[in-house]
């Protein structure tokens, strides 16, 4: 508890300093260059799912026995335009090597699972390449404004996993194959290196959007938030009041560890902010959105 009061009075004083942005230092600078950037350009695209979509992935889910119950679907509703400007998100997930050069630099904690043992003395965890995990969203988000970034919208995040076609999966729309698209249902049992999965990418060529691990979105949870009477089409819209740092935050995309029912990118799934665990890493994205205070 004092390291996540810690982390949090540490990050209420970047937001309260509207996120200006700091001087990149040396060591961030030298893991800005390992990131490989991937351009979205501005413009509107589809959000969200239609009642018919919804309600089929919700049969399916039935179907598996995935456990996902129907409030997790009608979070998708309704499907709506939102208009984003121009971004680059990173093509893959931030990796156990990138991230020790933070713990490195800023002397921050080391990651840790949801019962706090030593992620890093895991050696199914550890390798240089495999994405970091153990990682709670203050943690995630720190290392994003260290390197002068952010953690992805919501709406970034799915609009880089589905394109302006609305794709089901990044891929398309068939049906995520394991050891072809991603990595998902205990196949490997543990989070593969970056980039395993060629077939799995999106047109843009962003990996492991899908499966390998779950990924941190910038925004709280709110499962109606696509039910409000917008006026005309959202521009840039997120959802994030710093004052309720405990509230649930989005994570997307599912894990090593979830079924296929987890995979489809307009999923919305939650986590508490304060927690770690062995199947949630983040990616990042720049510049970093403008959140007033």
């Amino acid at each position: 508890m004092k390291r996540g009061c810690f982390v949090v009075v540490g990050l209420c004083l970047a937001i309260y300093g509207n996120f200006a942005v700091a001087e990149i230092g040396k060591a961030a600078q030298q893991v800005l260059a390992t990131i490989e950037w991937v351009a979205i350009p501005e413009g509107e695209f589809l959000m969200g799912s239609t009642p018919e979509e919804a309600n089929a992935a919700y049969q399916d889910a039935k179907l598996r026995s995935s456990m996902l119950e129907q409030h997790t679907f009608d979070a998708e509703l309704p499907q709506h335009q939102v208009y984003l400007s121009a971004y680059e998100i990173s093509r893959y997930e931030i990796t156990n090597a990138q991230y020790r050069a933070f713990v490195a630099a800023m002397n921050r904690p080391t990651p840790r699972g949801h019962n706090g043992e030593e992620t890093w003395a895991d050696e199914t965890l550890n390798g240089d390449t495999q994405p970091i995990v153990g990682v709670t969203w203050f943690d995630a988000q720190a290392f994003a404004e260290w390197i002068g970034g952010s953690l992805p919208t919501e709406a970034q995040w799915e609009r880089a996993a589905r394109g302006t076609e609305a794709r089901m999966y990044p891929w398309g729309n068939t049906p995520p194959k394991a050891r072809q698209h991603a990595n998902f249902a205990r196949r490997y049992n543990r989070p593969m290196p970056i980039g395993q999965f060629p077939k799995g990418r999106s047109p843009e060529g962003i990996a492991d959007l899908a499966g390998n691990v779950w990924e941190w979105c910038l925004d709280e949870y709110d499962p109606t938030i696509y039910q409000r009477n917008w006026k005309g089409v959202p521009h840039d819209r997120f959802n994030l009041r710093f004052r309720d740092v405990l509230r649930s935050r989005v994570i997307r995309g599912g894990a090593w560890d979830v079924g296929s029912a987890f995979l489809r990118s307009s999923l919305r799934f939650k986590f508490y902010p304060l927690d770690s665990t062995h199947t949630i890493g983040f990616r990042v994205v720049r510049p970093r959105p403008v959140i007033k205070p």
